[in-house]
């Protein structure tokens, strides 16, 4: 049975999707826009979004795969909505004198409704799941380890001297100080790995912040960074070609966006597996950890 808050929480997440489909379509009825308003989400995001996931919050019913195919739409929905806050830090910073082009106010409440959405969604996944999760893979790690890698090793053969993926030396930088960009992903690498087993002798709250931290901050950025190349790409803009190959800024933004992905699955595993050895612990209790 859930409870008066859970019911509570899904209605203000329905009003919150409600609210994106609103500030989304006075957005597609605005009329001049910055040129950049565009460039990190699509029209069709935040509809979409909102959509998928208020279909994976309504009141469950008494279909047996009904709760799997809700879990599927609100994990889609939650994706989405995501995306559709992407460039939100940008349009902030156009409010002030640190970046000089116009801001994109429609833009820009779209984006803060569905940050709102986001964060009530994914509180609905973690804590309120639609079925329960029995066993979760602790593979996840491994592979955010290796999604992380690629930036890193690239930027280690150009402070090398090495020019792969370069149209002329030095066109990624000269000597080791652009290598410096490359320190926090190889500590996403550390981290990654970290969330595989459960140790006790590091500390659980440790774990999960920095998990959460990283899948968050990445997240802000991989799938910005990733359709601005597609769509670059679609609209035959040569920007991001220049001196460096164009297969470098696929892999490095394709990543980026997986790894977003990858390190919140490995968080969310090494959250409901550190709970259940926690619980196994005699004198243990962590009542409510695995939430």
């Amino acid at each position: 049975m859930e409870s008066q808050r859970g019911r509570i929480e899904r209605w203000v997440a329905l009003a919150l999707c409600a609210g994106v489909v609103a500030a989304a379509a006075v957005q597609q009825l605005a009329g001049q826009r910055p040129a950049n308003a565009r460039a990190f989400t699509p029209d069709w995001i935040p509809f979409a979004a909102a959509a998928l996931a208020a279909a994976g919050i309504v009141p469950p019913t008494g279909r047996p795969l009904w709760p799997r195919l809700q879990r599927a739409l609100h994990w889609s929905g939650l994706l989405l909505m995501l995306w559709a806050t992407q460039g939100l830090l940008l349009d902030l910073l156009r409010l002030t004198s640190l970046m000089p082009s116009s801001p994109d106010w429609p833009g820009i409440a779209t984006k803060t409704v569905a940050l709102a959405a986001l964060v009530v969604l994914a509180h609905l996944a973690l804590a309120h799941p639609a079925v329960p999760v029995s066993r979760p893979a602790a593979w996840y790690g491994y592979a955010a380890a290796a999604l992380a890698l690629p930036y890193p090793t690239i930027r280690t053969i150009w402070a090398l001297g090495g020019t792969v993926g370069l149209g002329r030396p030095g066109a990624g930088g000269e000597g080791w100080a652009p290598w410096l960009l490359a320190i926090p992903w190889l500590l996403a690498v550390v981290v990654s790995l970290l969330l595989v087993p459960t140790w006790r002798w590091i500390p659980r709250r440790l774990m999960l912040l920095a998990g959460w931290s990283q899948t968050a901050i990445v997240a802000t950025i991989g799938p910005a960074a990733f359709w601005a190349l597609v769509n670059a790409l679609l609209q035959g803009d040569r920007l991001y070609l220049g001196d460096i190959a164009l297969w470098v800024f696929v892999l490095f933004y394709g990543s980026w966006f997986l790894f977003a992905i990858a390190a919140g699955a490995a968080t969310r595993s090494y959250q409901l597996r550190s709970a259940d050895a926690a619980e196994a612990r005699p004198g243990v209790s962590v009542a409510g950890a695995a939430r």
